[in-house]
């Protein structure tokens, strides 16, 4: 796989707290082990200086969907919550 490094010029751009490929699971009021798991395909940076993640989810038919950083949580926090 190629490696790409992506240098961000704004004076507010903050790096991504999640990148690509990193699993994720989209918060959720039901308990922790039903929540929607994922992987990241795509970043998208907002007129707001908020990072959107497109996560494609581990479902037999790929859905996908795009978060802000609020409504997800990192694998490790996954671990933790369970």
């Amino acid at each position: 796989m190629n490696l790409v490094t992506i240098q961000f010029a704004h004076f507010c751009a903050k790096a991504p707290k999640y990148t690509f490929n990193s699993r994720l699971g989209m918060r959720s009021n039901c308990q922790v082990s039903k929540w929607a798991i994922g992987r990241v395909t795509g970043l998208r940076l907002d007129d707001d200086n908020v990072w959107n993640y497109t996560i494609v989810f581990d479902y037999p038919l790929g859905y996908c969907d795009e978060l802000a950083e609020s409504e997800i949580a990192g694998e490790d926090e996954l671990l933790c919550l369970n």
